[in-house]
């Protein structure tokens, strides 16, 4: 079935309706639960869908990309090992944030073997992958308050959903934490006894 086709709820101009109620959003809840099933399953058209939104859109996936967007979106642990500037900081982020989008109220972490670069790579491609598909932008809360937060050593990314992504440090203060998802970056940084005694037993993710 074509994206296209998964999105157009209406089947002529003549049938189409103007504006929200609850009424119609009940009415489109069936259809909305097949589209959010199969973006959670092609998590890469779901992009390719937001960046299409930009009229001045020049986001294009390689092939290598869809594969490891799919499979960090598909399976429970992934660990992936590949060369510099295979822009794997990049894809795990945009993962991240694909799930926060697509899983309401999930809690993802991401670490490393320091506090300051977890929340470094996490801010720089956060703003890198919202200037190149604004309307990944739509879905993060920047208000007052408990909003949004980027500083040196850490960064919380607050979805309009109650999602969140935040960096977490691989020592023993994380320890008791609880998140439903992480990315370990650098992994051959991380303390080997903290990443299985603190880390891995209560939370799941992609290993890069």
């Amino acid at each position: 079935m074509a994206l296209n086709d998964l999105l157009n709820l209406s089947h002529s101009k003549e049938t189409v309706k103007m504006g929200m109620s609850e009424e119609r959003l009940k009415d489109a809840v069936a259809e909305g639960r097949k589209i959010i099933s199969f973006f959670r399953w092609y998590p890469d058209l779901f992009v390719d869908w937001l960046a299409s939104l930009n009229p001045d859109n020049k986001f294009r996936f390689y092939y290598y990309q869809r594969v490891f967007l799919r499979a960090a979106l598909r399976h429970k642990y992934v660990y992936a090992v590949y060369p510099r500037a295979y822009s794997k900081s990049f894809l795990a982020v945009l993962a991240k944030m694909v799930k926060a989008i697509l899983y309401p109220n999930s809690h993802s972490f991401v670490t490393s073997g320091g506090k300051e670069q977890a929340s470094g790579i996490l801010a720089e491609k956060v703003d890198e992958l919202c200037e190149l598909i604004p309307a990944l932008k739509n879905e993060i809360y920047e208000g007052r308050g408990k909003g949004t937060t980027k500083s040196k050593d850490y960064t919380k990314i607050l979805f309009k959903n109650g999602s969140y992504i935040d960096n977490v440090a691989a020592r023993e203060t994380s320890r008791g934490k609880r998140r439903t998802d992480g990315t370990i970056e650098e992994v051959v940084g991380v303390d080997g006894t903290i990443l299985n005694e603190v880390i891995i037993p209560r939370w799941w993710g992609l290993v890069a």
